[in-house]
């Protein structure tokens, strides 16, 4: 009974273990593995290959096999709703935290005229040509030695990790969504962006939507790299 056990226990760290691996795809993998077990369990019951009740055998391995599966079915369903719930919470937050960033907007200082120099470590060619683009649309407003920023942080924060460490959108057929792929983790000039964006924590923006799905309006961000 024991090796039976240890089996289905196995099995289903295996099965958790992709799930943290193929995070994107967790949700599915754990339904589908629960699914399986119960109609797999189910089906033998049916057909008779296990036959965990008869002539007394409650007490068999056959018996507890069948238990302990169907409710090793119950706990990786289980993870998938929690996950399901862990994954709503995290687009409200981003919700919440496009509307937090919205209304910030408000409180930026007004803008004289000026010009805006970019320091040599934001001086790029594609900075150049993207941030040309962004005031041409209307995201960026020049004020004086600095930019104003004129829609959500986070959305800030994705064209600064497209420019500055090669992040890309990348779509998921499986998903049907497009995911915020990071590059160069480490290269993200927060503090020179702090202070030509006047802004605070945008790379604690960035840093909370790894691996998540593209915030708002990110195709027309897309096309200022075009």
């Amino acid at each position: 009974m024991l090796r039976v056990i240890f089996l289905i226990i196995g099995i289903c760290v295996i099965i958790l273990a992709l799930s943290f691996i193929f995070k994107k795809h967790a949700r599915t993998i754990l339904w589908s593995s629960a699914i399986t077990l119960f109609a797999g369990t189910l089906l033998l019951i049916g057909i008779g290959v296990i036959n965990p009740v008869g002539e007394d055998k409650t007490g068999s391995v056959e018996f507890w096999g069948a238990i302990i599966t169907l409710i090793s079915g119950a706990a990786l369903a289980f993870c998938a709703e929690k996950l399901k719930e862990k994954n709503n919470g995290k687009i409200t937050e981003v919700k919440n935290e496009v509307l937090i960033e919205d209304s910030k907007q408000e409180k930026n200082p007004v803008c004289n005229e000026g010009e805006v120099v970019l320091p040599k470590i934001l001086d790029t060619d594609t900075a150049r040509k993207v941030f040309a683009k962004a005031i041409e649309a209307g995201y960026i407003t020049e004020c004086g030695s600095f930019y104003k920023w004129n829609n959500s942080k986070v959305l800030l924060a994705y064209m600064c990790g497209r420019i500055y460490c090669g992040d890309k959108p990348n779509y998921s057929k499986i998903e049907e969504k497009t995911f915020w792929k990071f590059g160069r983790q480490d290269m993200f000039p927060d503090a020179e962006l702090k202070v030509l964006f006047q802004t605070q924590d945008l790379g604690q923006s960035r840093a909370n939507r790894k691996d998540a799905i593209v915030p708002f309006k990110s195709e027309e961000i897309d096309k200022f790299f075009e």
